[in-house]
């Protein structure tokens, strides 16, 4: 049986503590790791004195806290017992051996010393299991507590419940310090997680303190006992260990916290840059068939160059597509004249009639309805679209249709092969991506059915039958895609795996379209490795709120060119925009904020 005490740092490394029993004997030990979440098969015996130099032989400890100072290590504990609420102390020269200094009688709450630190030639620690407040010692064993706290919980806040302190760590001129929030729920305490920074120079005064959580105990785990264990810095990562059931260890990995991470918020508006050319294409009133709009652009890279097929809008409200390419993916080098794909099949014609050509559709009185938000996907030897094809009436619906490089690349627009329908009929299925290339063996697609995000996998793509959704990927609670997603551009291929943009409406602003990105799994992409916090970019611009649509901003295309990610997107269902980002430290930021999942700890002296 094992039971997990506590964590520590020494040097870069982190330790665990924990109790074994072998045989009639109950033994502490320590195992080592340099990642925080692969430990050592090899342990450290630790040995616990009293001033008798009698060896403790009962760890029923709790709030276990160790910090170095300088040439010894001071270990604050509870006893996990109801009948003594005090406070222990511990100084170990080794972290091997302990020399037990007894009850710190000043305080009754679980506290944390600020390592490698003192302040007017006094040691600091942070205490507190409700509201946290502060003291100083010159021994490590006396300590004068202030009375008026230091941090109190938020009305109206993640941290509106009863806060305990978890670590502190000093980081260049600050100290950043970790804190539990206590909450109940149907009977059930569950945690949350807190930070603030502190000036070196006035421990007492915080500089910043998070306005979210930096983790949240996660929805899927309410029913579970889940309880902080203990917290870590590796690297450039905060490890937030969790104690899930009896003796189950968790480890859950976020960005350490720092005075900007309260701008999380706005971090990609810096790192994508919506071009100052925007809008790139817009509707050209001297053509009947673009004249009230073009946007929503699928996008391909090409020969060097970006060829764009985008959805237009002209006199007689229906929807075709036009062509247009760039050197630099941004300014328009050339521009087609006439419509380069017309609805020709009874599903995309308002009316459901056939036509063959667009005279013919002017000649009838056109209608609303056509060809809509087109994607376009390189695979093998062809250019393969999707798009969403809707009569006017019945439920739009995805068709597909397919041309020769060659004859794209010579702008043969007669060549496109007859489209069919893809999806089945009586529900709206839209956003249909093809992968570029084949996964195991299989052709993958994605599409949208509301809320989610539909992955098939396909022996070929001639649908004899329509798309089912092996699989999906849904919208997420509490955040910015809350209540629908779609996928945006086909996935790019990159290092991390595959680079989805995509698509979103939350509920908490409804009628605002946003545009993020996840990262999926390269032979799995059904499997989402992470998706970023925030929106990457919003509909704050003029031309993204002044249209048929407002507040709307949707991809169709991306590409990567020149190591930068271009993203093309429609602005207010009028323009057609784009938006840069160089690539590393876009797919870097996406790493760094990305959403925390727990991982098992493991090494093979856990195991009973």
């Amino acid at each position: 049986m094992i039971k997990f005490v506590g964590t520590a740092l020494q040097d870069k490394q982190t330790l665990l503590f924990y109790c074994q029993k072998e045989g009639n004997e109950i033994f502490f030990k320590a195992v080592g790791s340099q990642n925080g979440l692969e430990f050592s098969d090899k342990c450290n015996y630790i040995f616990v004195f009293d001033e008798s130099q009698k060896e403790e032989q009962n760890f029923n400890w709790k709030s276990f806290r160790i910090a170095r100072q300088h040439d010894q290590f001071l270990l604050t504990y509870k006893l996990d017992s109801e009948k003594d609420a005090s406070l222990f102390g511990a100084l170990s020269a080794d972290l091997i051996r302990w020399q037990k200094i007894g009850k710190i009688d000043e305080i009754k709450e679980t506290g944390t010393v600020v390592p490698l630190f003192q302040f007017n030639n006094n040691y600091v620690m942070y205490f507190g299991e409700k509201d946290i407040k502060i003291a100083s010692s010159e021994d490590l064993k006396t300590w004068k507590t202030e009375t008026k706290a230091v941090l109190k919980s938020r009305k109206a806040s993640f941290d509106s419940g009863n806060l305990e302190v978890a670590n502190a760590y000093v980081l260049n001129n600050n100290i950043l310090l970790i804190y539990y929030v206590k909450k109940e729920k149907d009977g059930k305490t569950l945690y949350d997680v807190g930070a603030a920074i502190f000036d070196k120079s006035d421990p007492t005064k915080p500089i910043w303190r998070s306005e979210e959580a930096i983790f949240e105990h996660p929805e899927e785990m309410e029913n579970e006992k889940m309880q902080p264990f203990g917290s870590a810095i590796s690297g450039d990562r905060l490890i937030l260990y969790w104690l899930i059931g009896e003796n189950n260890l968790f480890a859950v990995s976020v960005p350490i916290p720092t005075t900007s991470t309260g701008l999380k918020h706005k971090v990609f508006t810096h790192i994508v840059k919506k071009s100052e050319k925007n809008p790139i294409i817009g509707p050209n009133p001297a053509h009947p068939w673009e004249s009230r709009a073009a946007f929503n652009s699928a996008a391909i890279l090409d020969n060097g160059k970006v060829h764009f097929v985008y959805r237009a809008l002209g006199d007689k409200d229906l929807s075709v597509l036009g062509y247009a390419v760039s050197s630099d993916g941004v300014n328009i080098d050339e521009r087609s004249t006439e419509p380069i794909y017309i609805p020709r099949e009874p599903f995309e014609t308002p009316g459901g009639n056939a036509f063959s050509s667009f005279a013919q559709h002017f000649a009838s009185g056109g209608g609303y309805g056509g060809i809509e938000d087109p994607r376009i996907t390189r695979l093998e030897d062809k250019i393969y679209l999707t798009y969403v094809a809707f009569d006017g009436a019945n439920p739009p619906r995805v068709a597909m249709s397919s041309i020769h490089i060659d004859d794209f690349r010579k702008k043969n627009w007669d060549k496109w092969e007859k489209p069919k329908l893809i999806s089945a009929p009586g529900m709206v299925n839209k956003s249909a991506v093809i992968f570029p290339r084949k996964i195991r063996g299989k052709y993958v697609m994605m599409h949208r059915v509301y809320p989610n995000i539909l992955i098939d996998y396909l022996d070929n793509l001639n649908f004899k039958e329509y798309l089912k959704g092996h699989y999906f990927i849904p919208p997420r609670k509490k955040f910015w895609d809350s209540k629908k997603v779609g996928a945006g551009a086909p996935p790019m291929e990159t290092n991390d795996g595959w680079l989805l943009i995509y698509q979103s409406v939350g509920h908490q602003d409804s009628s605002r379209y946003k545009i993020g990105a996840m990262m999926l799994d390269r032979d799995n992409p059904e499997k989402v490795l992470y998706r970023t916090h925030t929106a990457i970019i919003e509909p704050s611009e003029r031309y993204e709120n002044e249209g048929f649509k407002a507040g709307v901003v949707y991809p169709c295309g991306a590409v990567i060119k020149d190591n930068s990610l271009h993203v093309y997107y429609g602005g207010a269902d009028t323009v057609v925009c784009a938006a840069k980002a160089d690539l590393n430290t876009f797919l870097n930021e996406m790493k760094r904020n990305r959403e925390p999942k727990l991982t098992k700890v493991t090494s093979r002296q856990f195991a009973n």
